[in-house]
């Protein structure tokens, strides 16, 4: 890999995990409107997830915290998705739908990066089993 291609590679990785922390902060603001302790709770491993895909991916990574990454920003689509849009009798419940939103965007742009990613590498481990 060249220079150019290794800066590049880190660049991105790191920005990456800076928006992998930038999720946890999301959610972290998420749990002041958490209604119930188990959400909360939910809220709180949410965030720790993301800090711990914004570890790896500053660290250094591969295949596998690539795959991570795009699972949990699966994971996190889908509990985003079965989350109710509309709360009734909360303080300020668009707030809490335009909260809901920005992390739904933000780990969809993830998931899709983390894809990206791992396609690449796939296709430049194995470039004779795709044939």
């Amino acid at each position: 890999m060249s220079t150019v291609s290794s800066t590049s590679a880190v660049l991105g990785r790191r920005t990456c995990a800076v928006v992998a922390a930038g999720s946890a902060a999301l959610h972290a603001t998420m749990i002041g409107h958490a209604r119930t302790p188990v959400v909360a709770v939910l809220i709180v491993a949410m965030a720790a997830a993301c800090l711990m895909c914004a570890y790896e991916l500053w660290r250094g990574c591969g295949v596998r915290t690539w795959c991570v990454v795009a699972v949990m920003n699966l994971a996190m689509i889908a509990v985003h998705w079965s989350m109710p849009t509309h709360h009734h009798g909360a303080a300020a419940p668009e707030q809490v739908s335009g909260l809901m939103t920005v992390a739904t965007t933000v780990s969809l742009i993830e998931a899709g990066v983390a894809t990206a990613v791992l396609y690449v590498l796939t296709r430049r481990r194995a470039p004779s089993a795709i044939m």
